[in-house]
């Protein structure tokens, strides 16, 4: 660990400490140990988002949004459009890396196949899409042997690992949210209408938008999806919004991660909706935003004693 991430791992480990001061004690991290584990998944996420950030200082090559080329990248890809004024490309190409994800093994490989026809046909960009909704559906159709097969389509990342690879599975997400991007006409008139709805304020935005996605098959039944969807379009610049709160009702991996915290164990009887003001509040102790603090309680909870790296 160099310096710079030493430093934060100490300043986090200091400030896991006085949480009790404001909760009460809490036996689930009154080991040094598991104040250290937590403090590692912190700084963890931390890197994942400034990774992000570093991104958005350099330069993006084209190749990066074809699907049929060898560095295809679709966090880049969004970023390119995104640069080159094309917006609604931009957050239809960060809706297609968050239905899929990046798997560990397979990273875009299920992203690359469907977004590119498997390499046997048209790329379904945003215009594409618009033009021709039937055609993707008959290609899905045509490819669900391949779909079925993982060795050949590629999978799904773990945080999608429960969406369906059928074809109507994945045309329905596909229609229904683009119905949601078009609702106004493009994504920016969805911007400007949820500024006209609920002002400018970042979290406000954010949660209008959280809200607003209820009907997007695969995403709105849930919550991980349209949280990691919108939190990405935050990141790369695409909307100016933010997480307010880790929205912690119908969550699995960051609930069980609050409840251990605050419980010191998994009682089911415990709610999201009672646990998500306790766990909002953590970010005025330790300072490191929503999202850091959702994805690092969902992974301490795998391994609370110790550290383990998590991805894909």
């Amino acid at each position: 660990m160099n310096g710079i991430h030493k430093d934060r791992m100490d300043e986090i480990i200091e400030k896991i400490g006085h949480i009790g001061a404001q909760f009460g004690p809490l036996p689930s991290i009154a080991s040094a140990q598991r104040r250290r584990c937590w403090a590692q998944q912190i700084v963890s996420s931390l890197r994942r988002i400034s990774y992000t950030d570093t991104l958005m200082t350099r330069g993006v090559n084209a190749a990066r949004c074809d699907p049929n080329s060898g560095i295809f990248d679709p966090v880049r890809g969004s970023l390119y459009y995104q640069r080159n004024g094309q917006l609604d490309e931009a957050v239809w190409l960060a809706f297609v890396l968050t239905h899929f994800g990046k798997h560990a093994v397979d990273e875009w490989k299920l992203a690359a196949n469907v977004y590119g026809s498997f390499g046997a046909g048209p790329v379904w960009t945003f215009a594409q899409y618009a033009a021709n909704p039937a055609g993707f559906e008959n290609m899905l159709g045509a490819n669900s042997g391949r779909l079925a097969d993982a060795s050949n389509s590629g999978s799904f990342s773990n945080h999608r690992k429960f969406q369906s690879k059928k074809p109507f599975a994945i045309a329905k997400t596909f229609r229904t949210y683009y119905e949601w991007q078009t609702e106004f006409g493009g994504f920016r008139d969805r911007m400007i209408a949820t500024h006209a709805s609920v002002g400018q304020e970042a979290h406000a935005a954010f949660d209008a938008l959280y809200k607003s996605m209820k009907g997007v098959y695969g995403f709105g039944g849930g919550r991980l999806g349209r949280f990691d969807f919108l939190t990405m379009l935050g990141k790369l610049q695409l909307a100016p919004i933010a997480p307010g709160s880790v929205y912690l009702d119908k969550a699995t991996g960051p609930l069980a991660g609050a409840r251990l915290l605050f419980f010191n164990n998994r009682d089911h009887s415990i709610t999201g909706k009672a646990l998500e003001p306790r766990v909002d509040a953590l970010d005025e102790i330790l300072g490191v935003g929503k999202q850091v603090i959702e994805d690092s309680l969902c992974n301490w909870q795998k391994s609370p004693d110790a550290y383990v790296y998590f991805r894909g």
